[in-house]
């Protein structure tokens, strides 16, 4: 088994039989599996996979435990080489985008976590690999501080906007929307941290990776389709307070204090050795 395409789902039943219909459609060159997990959706997602792709493994979970936790249930039942995390809203163009990607990480045994250039559906460029946040790097991106000069300046260093985005290069960060990651890395490192609900889990396996000795890359030669929509940035249900009450930014600060923790105690422990 060459790919096992883990896409984890939540109340996202239009999106996910798209990202379906993508995958079965495009005759992927490889031997592959596709492993959908539903973190306790109610919007008829689960039935409507059973009834249009009984090809699909399901794994269902009771309750909604989060980014971290919900793909590695699905880490944990593939069988492939590489394991490509997908969010929902992804779609892929053709075959030859995977073959690209296989054959780079093929050729490349040191790079555990590949993120492909992501784009939006009118073709501009996502900022999909980033540089590890500053401590006031999520609250810039969260509130209207970031209109600071000083702000503006570490959220483009923390962007890559001086990245063009047309090479191929390691990074330190891959967005954990689309990434490929290979299963003998993860044999070594270990999964997605639980700690962490939605934010930070990919970011903390980068670093994992390459505290390991391994590589993570971006691979330019690759444009797919990412319909991403920023869920901090819709209404609140507290009006005047939305930048504190927002619940998906509330998440977001505590994943973000979490992390610190995690890093701090690494750096502690590294002292101790």
């Amino acid at each position: 088994m060459k790919l096992s395409l883990v896409i984890l789902n939540y109340n996202s039943a239009n999106l996910l039989r798209l990202c379906l219909k993508n995958i079965y459609s495009i005759d992927i060159p490889f031997e592959y599996e596709v492993i959908v997990v539903d973190n306790a959706s109610t919007d008829n997602s689960c039935p409507m996979v059973k009834e249009k792709y009984p090809q699909a493994k399901c794994v269902f979970s009771k309750k909604n435990i989060g980014h971290a936790a919900g793909n590695n249930l699905g880490i944990k039942e593939a069988k492939g080489e590489y394991i490509v995390i997908l969010n929902t809203d992804i779609i892929i163009p053709s075959p030859d985008v995977i073959q690209r990607v296989v054959d780079f990480m093929d050729t490349h045994p040191d790079v555990a976590i590949l993120g492909p250039k992501l784009v939006n559906g009118d073709g501009t460029i996502q900022n999909s690999c980033l540089r590890p946040y500053r401590l006031m790097t999520p609250i810039y991106r969260r509130t209207p501080l970031g209109n600071l000069s000083a702000a503006k300046k570490d959220l483009a260093r923390h962007l890559m906007l001086d990245f063009a985005h047309d090479e191929t290069r390691e990074v330190d960060w891959i967005l954990g929307a689309c990434m490929f990651v290979r299963k003998s890395a993860l044999e070594k490192i270990g999964q997605f941290n639980e700690a962490f609900f939605l934010y930070f889990a990919d970011y903390e396996l980068c670093d994992r990776a390459r505290e390991n000795g391994y590589k993570v890359y971006y691979y330019a030669d690759s444009d797919i389709i990412h319909y991403h929509r920023r869920e901090s940035a819709t209404k609140s249900e507290w009006p005047g307070f939305a930048v504190i009450m927002n619940n998906t930014t509330r998440v977001h600060m505590k994943d973000y204090i979490k992390y610190l923790k995690i890093s701090k105690n690494k750096k502690y422990a590294q002292k101790g050795n």
